[in-house]
């Protein structure tokens, strides 16, 4: 598009923030605006090397929480923006429940530019999503994960495959659960169909949330035991 005609776009479509729609300058690239990122907690040092939990106190050095010294996990090391809670739980839920798909940009943006020197996008060969059973596909028209890991593929040009992976079992919504049952109802619901395309990679897993990591652990669990080198796992939100 050429400047006369980018001006002219400007002007009658100016970019606006897409999380509170304030409008911004040409070079926000469908970033949220600076009042929006004050108002999302992001995790930073100290947390958990394992499964990326923030702690409450700004001092001390990473260690082990008291979940990852108890629970096994399969995948290597978790990470997630911040804490489910505030704007970004409200985000989420326009996003995921409310069928605002456009919010897919702003938040794999996030999930795109996240940085930190034990966590980087160069050391993974192929990007996977947690995926959804096709009755929830349906109703849902859209898999939220999806759309974030197609963001992230984009940005750090990774490979990106939503057919090896496939959710084989109909269940029950994990919000709807507790830990426990969670566990229970998400047990055998994936499977991978085409083991070609992950035997031996170091697989990037994406989901939108981080709850009790009961999904994110049967997804590493199936990838594996189908070749995976090794799953890592990355999510927008941790629940506390």
């Amino acid at each position: 598009m050429g400047p006369f005609w980018r001006a002219l776009v400007d002007f009658f479509f100016p970019s606006q923030c897409p999380l509170c729609g304030k409008i911004l300058d040409e070079n926000s690239l469908g970033r949220p605006c600076p009042s929006c990122l004050s108002q999302i907690k992001f995790f930073s040092h100290p947390y958990c090397p394992r499964c990326g939990l923030g702690f409450n106190t700004a001092m001390g050095e990473d260690h082990l929480c008291s979940g990852c010294l108890t629970e096994h996990w399969d995948f290597t090391k978790a990470r997630s923006i911040g804490p489910y809670e505030g704007l970004m739980a409200e985000v989420i839920s326009r996003f995921k429940f409310r069928g605002i798909s456009r919010l897919a940009k702003p938040l794999g943006i996030l999930l795109a530019e996240y940085e930190d020197p034990e966590f980087t996008f160069s050391e993974f060969d192929l990007i996977l999503s947690v995926p959804l059973h096709p009755q929830r596909l349906r109703k849902r028209g859209f898999n939220q994960s999806l759309l974030l890991a197609r963001r992230i593929s984009r940005v750090h040009s990774i490979p990106l495959d939503f057919t090896a992976l496939q959710r084989i079992r109909h269940t029950q919504p994990q919000t709807e659960l507790s830990g426990p049952e969670r566990k229970k109802n998400i047990r055998g619901a994936f499977a991978v169909k085409k083991s070609a395309i992950i035997s031996g990679k170091r697989i990037l897993l994406i989901d939108d949330v981080f709850t009790t990591g009961a999904t994110v652990q049967e997804c590493s669990k199936a990838l594996l035991k189908a070749g995976a080198k090794r799953v890592d796992v990355m999510t927008l939100a941790r629940v506390l």
